[in-house]
């Protein structure tokens, strides 16, 4: 598994998972329990998806807007 998105409006997280779930890629929605109250910020949910050959195709749908405000890092060949 590997976290893909997360962000603080969890219909975000829901809706891309929908989005991914319909192209045939596997994922699962999490809340970090080990973050939860770190600083006094509630866990934002966490959207990971199971294989990591899927990341390009994930990305994709994604969506620029999204892309934009993400750091992302690709696993070596």
């Amino acid at each position: 598994m590997k976290m893909l998105f997360s962000s603080a409006d969890p219909a975000k997280v829901r809706g891309l998972k929908r989005r991914l779930f319909n192209a045939g890629i596997p994922c699962e929605v999490r809340r970090n329990p080990v973050a939860k109250g770190v600083f006094g910020v509630p866990p934002c949910p966490e959207l990971w998806i199971e294989r990591e050959s899927d990341i390009l195709e994930a990305l994709k749908l994604l969506g620029p807007e999204r892309l934009s405000d993400m750091t992302v890092i690709l696993p070596k060949p």
